[in-house]
């Protein structure tokens, strides 16, 4: 396929050098930085356009990986043949497309993007939607060429999952954040912790995690949990009331 990407960020990065690896055309590369379109550009044997009225029209998927507030002003500067517009975004409703674009849909890598490491694009699952069957049908054949995990999901469940996404990693490492900050008012070392985030994560492989808690305040050992409120309001009060709620849910949860 032939495939423009606009965007120059982590998740563009990695899906044009993911892309381009599997046999694919990148067309174009889209950003409003010219150094980092070209850079990118470079990686994957394509050009740079700093203007979305350069963009080729006959490209067969245009993957936007920009902020959601930014999809409907892009979407509607691009100017295509019959090619399909879809984002990658978790939260934006595909419906923000109509109107703007004929073929439009949603291909949504589940996972968490940086510059320093590399994406296993073997482990990743990618979701896809569509505003018909045969541009769902496209993307899934761009997805499967990619990745071995493709799902095709409907706005509802996409909305859930991007929930669960948020449960599962912006918040576990807040608390893991909020770990390194206790640590270092006691001058002990986070890295004391790691093994047992290490073993977590190695459990939730096995078993469903509902399984697998443990902690005070799965068993209820309300005399535990006093001291460490007593602790927080001395030492670290801004964690006090993110205890206790973290703490009343699991309670609420087991409780027979």
């Amino acid at each position: 396929m032939k495939i423009s990407i606009i965007g120059t960020g982590n998740v563009a990065r990695a899906l044009a050098k993911r892309i381009s690896q599997c046999g694919h055309e990148i067309d174009a590369i889209f950003g409003r930085d010219q150094k980092k379109a070209s850079e990118l550009a470079h990686r994957v044997y394509s050009k740079a356009v700093n203007r979305l009225s350069d963009l080729p029209d006959n490209s067969d998927i245009y993957l936007l990986a920009v902020k959601d507030d930014a999809i409907v002003e892009v979407a509607s500067a691009i100017r295509t043949s019959g090619g399909i517009l879809a984002h990658t975004s978790g939260a934006t409703p595909i419906s923000i497309f109509e109107g703007v674009q004929k073929n439009f849909g949603v291909f949504y890598p589940l996972q968490t993007f940086s510059a320093e490491l590399d994406t296993n694009f073997e482990e990743l699952p990618i979701c896809i939607s569509a505003n018909n069957s045969k541009n769902e049908a496209k993307l899934i054949e761009l997805a499967a060429s990619i990745c071995p995990n493709v799902y095709s999901i409907s706005e509802e469940q996409r909305k859930g999952l991007h929930v669960a996404a948020v449960f599962a990693n912006n918040f576990s490492n807040f608390l893991f954040s909020a770990a390194f900050d206790i640590c270092g008012r006691e001058s002990l070392n986070f890295d004391m912790l790691k093994p047992l985030i290490r073993q977590t994560l190695r459990k939730i492989e096995l078993a469903d995690p509902e399984k697998i808690q443990t902690g005070p305040a799965r068993r209820g050992d309300e005399s535990t949990i006093d001291l460490h409120m007593k602790w927080l309001e001395e030492h670290a009060p801004e964690y006090g009331l993110l205890y206790q709620i973290l703490t009343e849910a699991i309670m609420k949860k087991y409780q027979n």
